[in-house]
C-alpha cells in the first residue's frame, strides 16, 4: 500500500494536532478546536461534530464551522437530530465511515431544512471510544470530492478527538466531585449547630401552634358566638368586631412566626433539595408514604420566593400529617421558561366546601389564608381543591424570571 505525499505531510501534522487537542479540558473547546482541524485536513467547506444523548437515536450537532449563514434561531431549532436513515445518519446506524460525492442523488439523501446550506459532497467518520460510539464527525463539500485517504486521515484524528471528548467528560466529573466533597466538608462542620437550631426552632413553633394560635383561635369562636346574640348591644358589637378583628391580626402574626421558625430561610440547596429534606422528615416521624416528580430544568436557589415556597411545602405537610387521615403525598414541581408550578396532593378525607370557599376572608383558618396571601404578595397563584377520588389539592404558580437572577 502507498501513501500519497498530500495523506503523509497530513499524518506528519497529525501527532502535534492530537497533543494540542489532549491538552484542552473543556468539551466546548475541544469540539471547537477539533473541528476546525477537520476541516483543514480534509479541505472542506464545512463541518459538524455530532454526539449521542439518547443512545444511537438521538445526536445533539454541539459544534458546527462554516455555517456563518446560519443564524441562532436555525441552530436551536435543528441542533437536536432524531438519527435516521440518511447520508448523516447511516454513520451512526452502521457505525462506519461514509463518503457520499453525489449528495442530491444518493439513495439515502433525505433533503435538508430550509436555510441549511447545500450539502453537495459529504464524509461521515464515527467517534468511538474502544467499542463504544459516541458520535460522530461529518465535512461537506471538498471542491473535488472526499476519497479514501480523507476518509483514512479523518478516522483517525476523530479517534483521537473521542478520547479527548471522553477525558474532558471525566475531568468535569472530577470537578464536580471535589466541589460536591469541599461542600459537604463545610457542611458537616456546621451540621450538628444547624440540627441543634432546627430542633430548637421546631420546639418553638410547635409550642407557638398547639398553645398561643389555639388560644387565639378559640377567643375567635367566643367572639363569634357572642356575636350571633339577638340581644347584643350594638356598642359592645362594634368593640366585640374590633377585639375580633385583632384576634385575627395577632393570628396572622403568630402564624408568619411560626414559618419563620419551621423555615428559616438559610438553606444552601435550591428548592427541590429542600423539599425533598421535608418529605424525607415526614416519612421518618410519619407511615405516610412520599412522591416527588420534578420536570423542566431546576434553577438555583431563589431567595425569598423560594422560602415561601418551602413554607407553603412545609404547611401543608403539617396539615396532611394531623388533619388529613392519608396514606400517601405527591408533590410535583414544575419549572416553566417564567414561573414554577408547584402541586400538592394527598390522598386523604379532603377538605370540607365551607372552608374551601371562605378560607381567604375567613379569620378562622389561618394556615390556607397565610400561605394565600404570601404567594400572592409575590405575585403568585394559590388555589386549594377536592381530588376527583379523594385528598386534597394545592396548586401554586409563581413568576421565577426575576426571582431567578
Amino acid at each position: 500500500m502507498t501513501i500519497s505525499d498530500d495523506l503523509r505531510d497530513q499524518l506528519d501534522s497529525l501527532h502535534s494536532i492530537s497533543v494540542e487537542i489532549a491538552a484542552l479540558h473543556e468539551i466546548s473547546d475541544i469540539e471547537q478546536r477539533a473541528l476546525e482541524y477537520c476541516l483543514q485536513l480534509t479541505v472542506s467547506e464545512f463541518g459538524f461534530i455530532g454526539l449521542l444523548v439518547d443512545g444511537p437515536r438521538v445526536m445533539d450537532v454541539a459544534a458546527i464551522e462554516g455555517f456563518e449563514r446560519v443564524g441562532e434561531e436555525f441552530y436551536d431549532q435543528f441542533h437536536l437530530m432524531a438519527v435516521r436513515r440518511s447520508v448523516v445518519g447511516v454513520t451512526i446506524q452502521e457505525n462506519r465511515p461514509t463518503i457520499s460525492n453525489d449528495v442530491p442523488h444518493d439513495p439515502n439523501s433525505v433533503g435538508q431544512p430550509q436555510g441549511h446550506p447545500p450539502v453537495r459532497k459529504f464524509l461521515g467518520v464515527p467517534l468511538r471510544v474502544g467499542t463504544d460510539l459516541i458520535g460522530m464527525v461529518g465535512v461537506a463539500n471538498k471542491s473535488d470530492g472526499y476519497d479514501s485517504d480523507d476518509e483514512r486521515i479523518l478516522t483517525t484524528f476523530a479517534n483521537q478527538v473521542a478520547v479527548a471528548i471522553d477525558n474532558a467528560r471525566l475531568y468535569e466529573r472530577q470537578r464536580a466531585m471535589i466541589t460536591s466533597l469541599e461542600q459537604l466538608h463545610v457542611r458537616l462542620d456546621e451540621a450538628e449547630r444547624t440540627q441543634l437550631l432546627t430542633r430548637e426552632r421546631e420546639r418553638i413553633a410547635g409550642q407557638l401552634h398547639d398553645q398561643i394560635e389555639q388560644e387565639v383561635f378559640s377567643i375567635g369562636l367566643g367572639i363569634n358566638s357572642l356575636l350571633e346574640g339577638d340581644d347584643i348591644d350594638q356598642h359592645v358589637a362594634d368593640r366585640l368586631l374590633a377585639i375580633r378583628h385583632l384576634a385575627v391580626t395577632t393570628a396572622d402574626e403568630v402564624r408568619r412566626a411560626i414559618f419563620a421558625l419551621v423555615v428559616p430561610g438559610h438553606g444552601e440547596g435550591d428548592l427541590v433539595s429542600e423539599v425533598q429534606s421535608l418529605l424525607r422528615e415526614l416519612e421518618r416521624r410519619s407511615e405516610l408514604e412520599t412522591h416527588l416528580v420534578v420536570s423542566g430544568s431546576p434553577l438555583p436557589r431563589l431567595g425569598e420566593p423560594q422560602d415561601v415556597l418551602v413554607s407553603v411545602v412545609n404547611e401543608a405537610l403539617s396539615n396532611v400529617e394531623r388533619h388529613a387521615r392519608a396514606g400517601t403525598v405527591l408533590i410535583s414541581i414544575r419549572y416553566e421558561d417564567d414561573r414554577l408550578d408547584l402541586v400538592i396532593q394527598d390522598d386523604g378525607v379532603g377538605v370540607p366546601d365551607l372552608v374551601l370557599n371562605t378560607f381567604p376572608d375567613s379569620y378562622l383558618h389561618f394556615g390556607l389564608r397565610h400561605m394565600r396571601q404570601r404567594i400572592v404578595e409575590f405575585g403568585g397563584t394559590f388555589e386549594v381543591g377536592n381530588g376527583e377520588e379523594a385528598g386534597t389539592i394545592i396548586r401554586v404558580s409563581l413568576p421565577v424570571s426575576e426571582a431567578a437572577g
